[in-house]
């Protein structure tokens, strides 16, 4: 693409979860394929981290946790000062409301996109002050079409990582691993993994619930390693002894080392009532890794049913029990579905394949 667009990635979180992954992915992606890109982030962030380990440019604000992260006056000098001195043409957000870090007649050659990260819809007075808007979802466009006719309005999936899993190699075996990195001695039993916040809204209870109907009545036995942290932990130690399953249970934290617990398991879970896209399930498409996860959410992009992995209608434990006793029944099924899974993403949700759709949309706005 010549010419090509200077571009200020925000973000106004200070979390690392799925949102703040395609942030560095896609700003990554963007400096690898010519762009002059620029991001702020919140200072003293994971995020942050993340960018000083890798070496990587960027701009910080320190964030104040009294104002709401639309309300920063320095966040807002700071963008100025930035689309100013480099000439932005475009500019990301990843939220709706950081639309009032701008006053758009400061600004009438710079185009204010937003990223809207879950299916859901926003307050039309904010979308229509974007002059476009990219979702990872389409349930969102499929409102969108509905809501915001005159908006300009495309589905692009979440950048991610992809090469973490694309190019791995296991530092240790499975035991070694989980000995030396977590202190753990897993019984030697098929592994599930789910990598998510302990959140409700992640839902690990019905995983739980349908891990004790396995476990305890049909003597269905595996090991379940939860990476994550959050302020549902108490309540699902509590849960996991309740149940009887406690010493199936670990839970690992957050971790760096994600990819490699993926690796190591032979399913990949995730059970959240609500989920925009799930970038885990992709990375653990790519290190051919069979999939689990509820109808009715952004999952469906990646679990193809009876194809990549398997669906289970959501927040029903016992189709998610039926599911898991499934794949841990038949390995030839396990490993079937992880070669479709990942023959699946690296064709059609690897940031190769992204940034072309990302180029055309520049281009057409």
């Amino acid at each position: 693409m010549k010419n090509k667009p200077n571009i200020l990635i925000i973000c106004t979180f200070s979390v690392f979860g799925g949102i703040e992954m395609h942030i560095l992915a896609k700003y990554k992606t963007l400096l690898k394929n010519g762009y002059n890109v620029f991001v702020i982030i919140p200072t003293n962030s994971v995020l942050e981290q993340r960018f000083i380990n890798e070496n990587l440019p960027y701009y910080t604000f320190k964030k104040s946790f009294f104002l709401k992260a639309h309300r920063q006056p320095s966040l807002k000098r700071l963008i100025k000062q930035i689309i100013y001195d480099k000439n932005i043409n475009i500019v990301h957000c990843n939220r709706a409301k950081e639309i009032l870090l701008f006053n758009k007649k400061d600004f009438p050659n710079t185009k204010i996109i937003l990223t809207r990260h879950a299916g859901s819809l926003i307050r039309k007075k904010y979308a229509q002050m974007f002059d476009a808007i990219i979702s990872v979802n389409q349930e969102f466009i499929n409102l969108a079409k509905n809501k915001y006719s005159n908006i300009k309005t495309v589905e692009i999936p979440p950048f991610f990582t992809d090469y973490e899993s694309l190019n791995f190699k296991p530092s240790l075996n499975r035991t070694d691993f989980f000995k030396q990195e977590f202190n753990i001695e897993l019984n030697d039993l098929p592994i599930i993994a789910q990598v998510a916040s302990l959140s409700n809204v992640k839902n690990h209870k019905i995983f739980f619930y349908a891990a004790s109907e396995l476990i305890n009545k049909k003597n269905k036995l595996f090991n379940i390693v939860l990476c994550g942290d959050g302020y549902n932990k108490k309540y699902l130690l509590k849960l996991a002894k309740k149940l009887n399953i406690e010493k199936y249970v670990y839970f690992l934290g957050f971790t760096e080392k994600r990819i490699e617990v993926i690796y190591h398991s032979d399913i990949k879970i995730l059970t959240s009532k609500n989920e925009s896209f799930g970038i885990v399930l992709m990375e653990a498409a790519l290190l051919k890794k069979p999939l689990i996860g509820p109808t009715k959410t952004g999952v469906t992009n990646t679990i193809k049913n009876k194809k990549t992995g398997l669906l289970f209608e959501n927040n029903n434990i016992l189709d998610l029990t039926n599911q898991i006793e499934t794949l841990l029944d038949n390995s030839q099924l396990r490993k079937k579905y992880g070669e479709n899974a990942y023959k699946h993403v690296k064709e059609n949700l690897i940031s190769d394949v992204l940034i072309k759709k990302l180029d055309q949309f520049y281009k057409e706005i």
